[in-house]
């Protein structure tokens, strides 16, 4: 024989359990047992007015987000159970063994609180299950993924999300340790994670790499700490996926070993056809004096002072030669260079070599003006020799046009503010030549042939050195190319 609903309704209300059923949206109570409102001094209409919160003490260790999150997670779970401290209407605090469970009521789910008020100093048995509903605490606080670890760092417990991601399940991933879940990177030992961990303040951050499933991975953003749960501790490591931005960053790097192989690229074409350009007219000259050496030793009329002459001027011309390979050479050796700090003025002359050489080719007479202080700058120098380079040789072309006039390039180099500012003026044919979307794009180029990739490229390489390529008017013609990079100090502020 089943007890009748008057009977159910008579044993809960004897209980000397409190009881309490909150809706499981609003968290507002819907009904109390008797227990339940000789302990908080209200009357089961008086306790429907309030909220959860409402009805918890003012103590630092039962706030209002704990308490949501503790009976959300017994919606979630079906179960949750955790002390708590309650307040009752005359402000007296009373301590309780609370386990909230999601029940059927009128027709709808509701979270059922049971509580048994213990003494302050009681410390109740944290069996297996309370020690299962203190870890629900500990998931239900974050959307991250949470495993719990022992202090050999292999899995006690994993929320089913944290396993998920892992390519397990809750039961599957016990035992497991995080090497043998997925690769750290950077690489952190277990040495060091144990070290690391020593100290109940010890926490660690670190990237797993997860195979997924044959060549697919998931990169996790992992965060080792030790959380505190009343008088307990426990190591615990958060999970989130960050896949995604993993690979965005892959990309972004791929794309700036592409940039960097470009612009080397280009840096060595430059030299070569610099070389086959500027080499051609030293030993073209030599060829002729040799030539005219032949003749004069082959006839009668041979002229000591002559001779002489003519090999003073072969050698004057192949000095010429041998410096511009020297340049060259210096320039090629820095190619491969990596990151360091240079002086931006000493960048600009070394580049300036070579633009000389096709300024003079071109009939163009350079003003330099890079002023006497030293300016650091971090970053590849070649590549930003190679920028100078570009941005100095368009402007060549631009005044050997047959229209420019003024056959003048003036190179200023200023810092102010911390930011270096070469400008490349020229007085050529001026902007507005040039439509408005091309210069938009960077792709600022006035040759008919020109498609300005060149430049496109200048402006990624000055971007990737915290700096930007800029072109204006100038006046009364003509344009202003102005290269713009922090010195090392201004930069090294901004990343701290």
């Amino acid at each position: 024989m089943n007890p009748s609903t008057e009977d159910l309704l008579a044993m809960v209300q004897s209980s000397h359990a409190g009881i309490l059923i909150h809706e499981i949206d609003t968290l507002r109570v819907l009904w109390a047992n008797q227990q339940a409102c000789n302990l908080f001094q209200y009357s089961v209409d008086e306790l429907r007015a309030l909220k959860a919160h409402h009805m918890s003490a003012q103590d630092e260790r039962y706030r209002r987000e704990d308490g949501v999150a503790w009976l959300h997670s017994a919606a979630l779970y079906g179960s949750s159970r955790r002390e708590w401290k309650y307040q009752a209407a005359d402000g007296t605090d009373f301590l309780t063994d609370a386990d909230a469970t999601l029940i059927p009521f009128q027709g709808q789910q509701a979270i059922m609180v049971a509580m048994r008020v213990i003494n302050e100093k009681e410390d109740p048995a944290k069996g297996p299950d309370w020690i299962a509903t203190s870890l629900e605490r500990i998931i239900s606080h974050t959307a991250s993924g949470i495993l719990v670890l022992d202090t050999a760092n292999r899995v006690t417990r994993a929320s089913p999300y944290a396993a998920g991601l892992f390519g397990e399940n809750s039961s599957t991933i016990i035992g497991k340790s995080i090497s043998d879940l997925g690769t750290t990177n950077p690489v952190v030992s277990e040495a060091e994670m144990q070290a690391a961990m020593e100290s109940p303040e010890g926490k660690i951050n670190f990237r797993l790499k997860v195979c997924t499933s044959g060549n697919s991975y998931r990169w996790l953003a992992s965060y080792l700490e030790h959380v505190r749960i009343d008088r307990s501790n426990y190591r615990v490591l958060m999970v989130r996926d960050i896949t995604d931005r993993v690979e965005a960053e892959q990309r972004v790097a791929a794309q700036q070993t592409q940039l960097q192989y470009l612009s080397r690229y280009n840096a060595m074409g430059d030299m070569a056809m610099i070389l086959a350009h500027d080499l051609g007219q030293p030993l073209a000259a030599s060829l002729n004096y040799l030539s005219g050496l032949k003749t004069r030793i082959s006839s009668s009329q041979l002229d000591p002072k002559m001779v002489r002459y003519g090999i003073e001027m072969v050698e004057k011309q192949l000095n010429r030669a041998s410096d511009i390979v020297s340049s060259a050479k210096r320039y090629v050796r820095r190619i491969e260079s990596t990151t360091s700090t240079f002086n931006l003025p000493d960048a600009v002359e070394e580049s300036l070599y070579f633009v000389r050489l096709r300024a003079e080719d071109a009939g163009v007479e350079l003003h330099v003006d890079l002023g006497g202080e030293e300016l650091l700058v971090e970053g590849e120098s070649v590549l930003i020799g190679q920028v100078i380079i570009n941005l100095c040789m368009n402007a060549i072309d631009e005044i050997s046009h047959p229209e420019t006039e003024v056959k003048k390039l003036d190179i200023t180099l200023r810092e102010f503010g911390g930011i270096t500012s070469l400008a490349i003026a020229d007085r050529g044919r001026g902007m507005d030549t040039v439509p408005a979307e091309r210069l938009a794009a960077g792709a600022f180029s006035s040759k008919e042939d020109g498609s300005g990739i060149g430049l496109i490229i200048s402006e990624h390489i000055a971007q990737r050195h915290g700096g930007t390529i800029q072109f204006s008017p100038n006046e009364p013609r003509g344009t202003i190319a102005t290269l713009s990079l922090p010195l090392k100090s201004v930069k090294a502020s901004i990343g701290e």
